[in-house]
């Protein structure tokens, strides 16, 4: 089987491997919002959603704007 990668390489997308079925079945049935998840963990590193650098504070301020602007429920 393969995996429908688009532009990236399977060896851009190694982790997917790495995750726990639990993990996995989780996002298949929408209980675990991975676009959330990634915007979270860019703004920890400092990068807008389009992945510039813009430093950590701007990114923290951009992630709770677009938090106001999409009703996203808060975690637990």
């Amino acid at each position: 089987m393969s995996y429908t990668t688009g532009r990236f390489s399977v060896d851009e997308l190694h982790f997917i491997q790495a995750a726990p079925v639990r993990v996995l079945v989780a996002v298949a049935l929408g209980e675990l919002d991975l676009n959330r998840l990634a915007r979270e963990e860019m703004a920890q590193r400092g990068y807008d959603q389009q992945g510039v650098w813009v430093g950590f504070k701007r990114a923290r301020e951009d992630l709770r704007t677009w938090r106001t602007m999409v009703v996203v429920k808060p975690r637990d």
